[in-house]
């Protein structure tokens, strides 16, 4: 479930929920089959995407991926598990908290920020491209926050 219906719920104690606290939790049942579609399709094709960014990275960044195309296929493995996670849980919040800011961080430390802005953008056209658009526009929507996040390190 996600950061604000766990929220709504836990302050409901002792009383019924709102209509907008209502709302909230109907919209969250009314999008699960979609959510669920989009975490099916990101379980079963994440390691093609991958691959996908890899080989069009390689044709412009080929010592970056000999050297780091392992960290990388790592980095964006997780990036994706987090992402199906929180397109399930419908849970943007959970999504900012877990993941952007830590792995901003390190992306600043390493100072990899471009390199891995630019990988994130091709897997963010690729999913536009192969998946179903309101699953694709789903998972974008967050992979262009993260994007976002690494560009921000750049300034």
């Amino acid at each position: 479930m996600n950061s604000t219906l766990e929220q709504h719920i836990r302050e409901a104690d002792g009383r019924y929920l709102t209509d907008l606290e209502l709302r909230s939790l109907e919209g969250y049942a009314q999008s699960y089959q979609l959510r669920s579609t989009a975490y099916s399709l990101l379980c079963e094709r994440s390691e093609s995407l991958i691959q996908q960014v890899l080989d069009r990275l390689a044709t412009t960044e080929s010592t970056v991926i000999r050297e780091h195309g392992e960290t990388c296929r790592r980095d964006m493995t997780y990036v994706l598990r987090s992402i199906a996670l929180a397109v399930l849980r419908d849970d943007d919040q959970g999504f900012r908290e877990q993941l952007i800011l830590w792995m901003q961080n390190i992306m600043m430390a390493l100072r990899k920020e471009a390199q891995s802005a630019r990988a994130y953008q091709y897997l963010q056209e690729i999913i536009a491209q192969q998946l179903p658009t309101d699953c694709a526009n789903l998972i974008n929507r967050n992979l262009q926050e993260f994007i976002q996040a690494l560009n921000l390190g750049l300034q």
